[in-house]
């Protein structure tokens, strides 16, 4: 019984300050400065391949999000093309299709 008293009267507040999870780690950002120089070479390779078949006018994507997605897919290029189509299509269906 003394377990249950003690974890009925635990404060969930204090115990979750304690565990400061979400300052230290961002699970969606990617820091360049962390990657090898392979990967940073990779990186670039794969932004330079991906706008030459998007095109680089005017995409609603930005590079950091391009290099980002590259990350995601293990530097798969037409993984990460068809990513940014994608991307491309629901934007202008919002653009053009909003009610």
């Amino acid at each position: 019984m003394s377990r249950h008293r003690a974890v009925r009267n635990l404060d969930i507040d204090d115990v979750l300050e304690e565990d400061d999870y979400a300052v230290d780690y961002e699970e969606n950002e990617l820091d360049e400065t962390d990657l090898s120089e392979k990967d940073r070479i990779e990186l670039a390779d794969g932004l330079a391949h991906v706008l030459s078949v998007i095109g680089n006018e005017d995409i609603p994507v930005s590079d950091m999000e391009i290099k980002e997605a590259l990350w995601y897919y293990y530097f798969d290029r037409e993984e990460t093309v068809q990513w940014v189509i994608g991307n491309i299509k629901l934007e202008y269906k919002r653009n053009h299709f909003e009610s």
